[in-house]
């Protein structure tokens, strides 16, 4: 890559939606894996991935339904494939204290926890936002 990137992604899909979860993540540690500074910011049903034990427990694709015969991997592992890649978690504070979550009940991966605010200032510096 030519000169440093910055991207943003706003993860709003999560539990509802668990064929949604996975790519964001996927395509997070390729991007930072290609030296670009990569963060997701959380909002929504996607700050319900945070909660400990719940991306353990969720499949982008139905076990059962896998015609590969491969192993199916949980969200969890494709999160932490980001975060082994440098891509850096972040929260919106209003997310979670309406979902009436505290920091305890959070992933350990969790690289902090920032007012709504905070993602516009630092979606208008990034060079590219993406939206799942």
């Amino acid at each position: 890559m030519e000169g440093e990137k910055k991207v943003l992604i706003l993860m709003t899909s999560g539990p509802k939606t668990p064929w949604r979860c996975a790519s964001p993540f996927y395509i997070a540690a390729l991007m930072a894996s290609n030296e670009a500074e990569v963060e997701m910011f959380f909002n929504m049903d996607g700050a319900n991935l945070l909660k400990k034990g719940v991306a353990e427990k969720i499949y982008p694709v139905d076990p059962k339904c896998n015609p590969s015969g491969e192993k199916v991997r949980t969200v969890y592992e494709f999160m932490k494939d980001a975060k082994m890649a440098g891509v850096k978690f972040y929260s919106c504070r209003q997310a979670i204290d309406s979902l009436g979550l505290t920091e305890e009940d959070l992933i350990e991966e969790l690289d902090g926890i920032l007012p709504a605010s905070e993602f516009a200032v630092r979606a208008l510096s990034a060079d590219k936002v993406l939206t799942f």
